[in-house]
Parts: structure tokens; C-alpha cells; sequence
């Protein structure tokens, strides 16, 4: 027979648990934990936020530049009429070049082809395209053949014969805007722009005639010039063979979290620029090619 007295309880038997010392101690180690995965979440998820603000910087800026480029490689293009000459410009407007810019912008709303803005010191820099188009194809049409930047039908295009193009681009309220002169409303194609500037490479060499970039400048009144002819008897814009695009931009949300701000070279800038409202900036350049200002020998 078991004894009873086996299972009746020591009362000198001290109770388990934790002390007041150890309970401090853990609640310590669990708030520096998780203030620990607090800031890590935090900082990934601002990371996170930086990187999708500069990916759609990005893919925006490459998109807008890549209208513009198209434009470019086809400024002054036009059908072969005879050996030497082409349907551009067209006989509505016989003094139409294939390239032209402002320094400071055009009076808007842009007129046909538009007027600089000589009011302007200080607005971003703007030009116009002008080529004759391909055909326009019909009305659904998703290639864009044969429009202007609008994706409106080319002026006198038809199924079988292109039309006149003429692409203004330019930088108001801070949105990179074309108008085409077929629609009547411009297309936003960039927001968060700051500056556009366009650097424009010269063959103005009187005995050379390389249809080599020169002379480089910003300012379109020099690129413009028509008293200076070079060795292919060229003046003015006929004498732009390259063209450099440099696009300020920044983002929509202020994702730079880094007190002291982000510093970068805006376009052409030889020093550079600090930036402390939390936006994320960036310039995009890129240069191209005006090939129909090249020699007979690379236009066919």
C-alpha cells in the first residue's frame, strides 16, 4: 500500500517562473528586435519605392525619346522626283526645313510651323521636325504610317501617296508636349520634365565638306545661320547633321529619403547640382543622326 504522505505537496518547495529582472530583460531583447525588423522593413520598402520611381523614369524617358528620334532620322526626308531632287519641301511651304529649333521654346498655342518665343530667357529649348510621310494606309491603321505625332492622318496623304508632316516638340508646365500639324490637340508625351536642351552638330566647314559634326552649339540661331554657306554650298539648318536631346526629369513621389538630398549633372552642366525636395531626378541624352542631311551617296 502506497503512502499518502508521498504525495502531499513540501510547502517549503519554492514555485518556478520568471523574475522581475528576467521579465525586463526579455521585453528589452523584443523591442530592440523588433525595432530592428521595423527599420529593415521600412528601408526595403523605401528602396523598393526608389527603384519603381527610377524604372518608370526610365522606360518614360526612353519612350519619349524614342518619338523623338524617329523624327529626327526623318527630318527633311522626301520621295526622289528626279536624281536630284525630292516632294520636300512641299510647295505650301517652300521654305520649310527638315530641322529647325528655339532657344527658349515657341509662342503657344504653336502656330504652323510655330514662332519662337523671344520673350523667353529662361524656357527649355524646342524644335520641329518636318518630312514628307508614307502613305496613309487606312483608318485602322495601329502602325502609325503616314501620321503626324498626334497619330492623326497626314495633311494631303492618301492610301497610295504620303503627306507633310510637321512635329513641333516642346516643354510647357513642366510636360514634353508635340503638335503635329494635322491634329488639333497636342499629345502629352512626358511628364516631370525640367529642361529639354538640344545641342546641334554643324557642317560648317567652307572647304572641307565632310557632312561631319564641326561645330557643336545650344544656340539655334547659330545652327540657323544662313550667311555662312560650307563646302556642299549649304546654309543654315541644311548644315545640322547631328542633334543631341538631353531630357531633365523627375519623379512623381519624393522617395530620396537622404537628408542631405541627391546631387547630379543637369544637361551640359560642367558642375554639378544638389537637390533636397525628395524627388529623384536624372537627365537622359542621347544624340542622332539627321541623315537627310547626308551626301546623295547615303540617301538612296
Amino acid at each position: 500500500m502506497k503512502n499518502p504522505l508521498l504525495f502531499i505537496a513540501n510547502p517549503m518547495r519554492k514555485a518556478s517562473g520568471f523574475t522581475l529582472v528576467e521579465l525586463m530583460v526579455s521585453v528589452t531583447i523584443g523591442l530592440i528586435l523588433l525595432l530592428f525588423l521595423s527599420s529593415l522593413y521600412f528601408n526595403s520598402s523605401s528602396s523598393s519605392r526608389l527603384n519603381d520611381d527610377n524604372a518608370r523614369i526610365q522606360e518614360d524617358g526612353r519612350y519619349a525619346l524614342g518619338i523623338i528620334g524617329t523624327n529626327m532620322m526623318q527630318a527633311g526626308f522626301g520621295n526622289m522626283q528626279t536624281g536630284t531632287a525630292t516632294d520636300f519641301p512641299p510647295a505650301a511651304y517652300p521654305s520649310l526645313k527638315g530641322l529647325t529649333g528655339c532657344n527658349h521654346g515657341f509662342v503657344l498655342p504653336a502656330a504652323t510651323p510655330p514662332v519662337c518665343d523671344a520673350s523667353s530667357t529662361t524656357a527649355p529649348a524646342a524644335f520641329t521636325t518636318s518630312y514628307t510621310s508614307e502613305p496613309y494606309y487606312d483608318a485602322t491603321n495601329i502602325s502609325g504610317a503616314g501620321t503626324d505625332c498626334s497619330g492623326t492622318q497626314a495633311v494631303n496623304s492618301t492610301s497610295t501617296t504620303g503627306g507633310i508632316v510637321i512635329n513641333s516638340f516642346y516643354v510647357s508646365a513642366n510636360t514634353l508636349y508635340c503638335k503635329g500639324n494635322a491634329g488639333a490637340t497636342p499629345l502629352a508625351m512626358l511628364s516631370n520634365v525640367d529642361d529639354m536642351q538640344i545641342t546641334y552638330g554643324i557642317d560648317n566647314s567652307p572647304t572641307s565638306g565632310l557632312y561631319a559634326p564641326v561645330l557643336s552649339t545650344q544656340d539655334a540661331t547659330v545652327a540657323g545661320d544662313v550667311s555662312n554657306p560650307n563646302a556642299n554650298t549649304k546654309i543654315g539648318w541644311d548644315r545640322v547633321v547631328t542633334a543631341t536631346v538631353c531630357l531633365e526629369i523627375h519623379s512623381t513621389n519624393t522617395v530620396v529619403k537622404n537628408s542631405a538630398g541627391q546631387t547630379y549633372y543637369k544637361c551640359n552642366a560642367t558642375t554639378p547640382t544638389t537637390k533636397t525636395d525628395g524627388l529623384l531626378h536624372t537627365t537622359m541624352t542621347r544624340t542622332f543622326t539627321l541623315r537627310n542631311n547626308a551626301t546623295a551617296s547615303l540617301i538612296n
